[in-house]
């Protein structure tokens, strides 16, 4: 891999060179930006980037939206490309802009010495544990339990699922809904654990049993087909597939948000419903699915933490521009009697609350230590009813009506 510059100041590029030569690096070009060039011009003069190289970018604040769309569209066509900004602006504006657009980071443009070495070492080790010769052919299929594509159809409608915090069951309602949707309203579904570092949404739905993950996918993106993503899909059930997290988070580390923008369209051009488990830190991966996404389901709980939290997610989200009406509050593990009423939570948080899962551990717990659906080991309980509820609601149809056992036992229609 090599380092690439561009900046403006010749003394800056001067500056930068002094401080990164002694890393003993390679270097790449370093193409000293005109006065009144624009970035896609001086990005232009780049032309012996590799893929997995590493771009520091001068960011001036006053050519900040046209400057981030030029870098956009270029790194749309280089998605392995590594780009460190130094921007004058350091607003949380920008560094959600520089996030779509594909930054890695974002540091101040007076940042000290050392901390850009630190920096650019870090990146450099972190792209040098990934293979350079990454194999090109496509994983073994599980031939028991190898993933049926269709053919393409209109784009799947996507769902996401965030957390407003940790611990508080938003991959296990994700994982549920989507093995609901799949079974019980025979929708074609996929469901993709974006979590990648420390996501276990498969253990939900078959005890880990798949062999293949993102990164499969994502290290060859280049030659990315329903082919591809057959053989890396898990087949849950004939109408629900899995599509898993990383299991190493050297993987994981070399997934970008553009990597995941090409995923997630052939999923979509292969399923009805796609549900997606976001990490509940935003980030240019999860922006970028928050973005794409037509449901947007935050998880918390009637607890004083959990509404502190989900207040500031969704004036966050708001305030980078998400559509409210996307916006759907989940109350899981819900207490009539909790520390925060229904009323009280809607007030503090400014959303309603669209559905409420009630708590019961017992039937819950079994699900999570055997790796089975919550319908698989417990079906008539009131947690499965209000999941079907959700389900029907967001399918806007209405629930599958349950026989009771003596009717199945008998036969008979309910």
């Amino acid at each position: 891999m090599a380092i690439h510059l561009i900046t403006s100041s010749a003394t800056l590029l001067a500056q930068w060179r002094s401080i990164i030569t002694p890393l003993g690096l390679n270097w790449g070009s370093a193409p000293l930006r005109l006065p009144g060039q624009s970035l896609a011009a001086s990005l232009a003069g780049l032309t012996n980037a590799q893929a997995q190289d590493l771009v520091l970018l001068e960011h001036p604040a006053q050519t900040s939206l046209q400057d981030l769309q030029d870098l956009d569209h270029w790194l749309r066509t280089r998605p392995q490309l590594n780009v460190l900004l130094l921007s004058e602006d350091n607003s949380p504006t920008l560094l959600v802009q520089a996030m779509k657009a594909g930054v890695r980071e974002v540091l101040p443009l007076a940042t000290a010495p050392q901390d850009l070495a630190q920096s650019v070492l870090r990146w450099t080790e972190r792209l040098s544990a990934r293979p350079d010769d990454m194999p090109q052919d496509t994983p073994p299929k599980n031939s028991e339990n190898s993933a049926k594509v269709s053919a393409p159809r209109q784009p799947g409608r996507l769902v996401a699922f965030m957390g407003c915090k940790g611990g508080n069951g938003t991959s296990f309602l994700a994982a549920n809904m989507a093995h609901i949707m799949a079974t019980e309203f025979d929708r074609q579904c996929a469901f993709v654990d974006l979590d990648l570092q420390s996501g276990d949404a498969s253990f939900y739905l078959g005890s880990g049993a798949n062999k293949n993950t993102l990164s499969d996918l994502t290290r060859q993106i280049d030659r990315l087909d329903a082919q591809l993503l057959s053989s890396c899909l898990y087949a849950v059930t004939p109408r629900l597939n899995l599509l898993a997290a990383p299991h190493t988070l050297d993987k994981a580390m070399t997934i970008s948000a553009q990597d995941i923008d090409k995923v997630l369209t052939l999923v979509r051009s292969q399923h009805d419903h796609v549900v997606v488990d976001l990490p509940r830190i935003l980030n240019a991966l999860s922006l970028k699915v928050l973005d794409l996404a037509d449901v947007v389901y935050i998880v918390m709980q009637n607890q004083t933490p959990d509404v502190r939290d989900a207040k500031r997610l969704v004036n966050t989200l708001l305030s980078l521009g998400l559509n409210e009406h996307k916006l759907r509050l989940l109350v899981n593990r819900y207490e009539p009697d909790g520390w925060v009423s229904l009323p009280e939570l809607e007030k503090a948080v400014g959303l309603p609350v669209h559905q409420t899962i009630p708590s019961k551990p017992q039937w819950v717990g079994e699900s999570l230590h055997t790796g089975q659906p919550l319908s698989a080991v417990h079906d008539h309980n009131t947690v499965m009813h209000a999941l079907r509820k959700t389900s029907a609601a967001l399918l806007d149809t209405t629930p599958v009506q349950q026989r009771h056992w003596l009717q199945r036992w008998m036969g008979q229609t309910a």
